[in-house]
């Protein structure tokens, strides 16, 4: 349920269109910087542990298959 403090409230008029704007890498402060590449590494885990799993899946559907 959504109070007066939240953002799902906010409906933007026609003219008031927000724009994402893309910063270069080098404008970024230091937060942003460390936001960005943690952000990184987490899809980065995210893939390995996806990968890791189905390989783990595979295997053990080959040695039960094997008996």
């Amino acid at each position: 349920m959504a109070n007066k403090y939240s953002k799902g409230n906010f409906v933007p008029k026609e003219g008031e269109k927000k724009e994402k704007k893309e910063t270069p890498y080098s404008e970024l402060s230091e937060y942003e910087k460390k936001r960005k590449r943690l952000e990184t590494a987490a899809k980065v885990l995210a893939i390995v542990l996806a990968a890791s799993m189905v390989i783990f899946y595979v295997i053990s559907a080959g040695l039960f298959a094997m008996n």
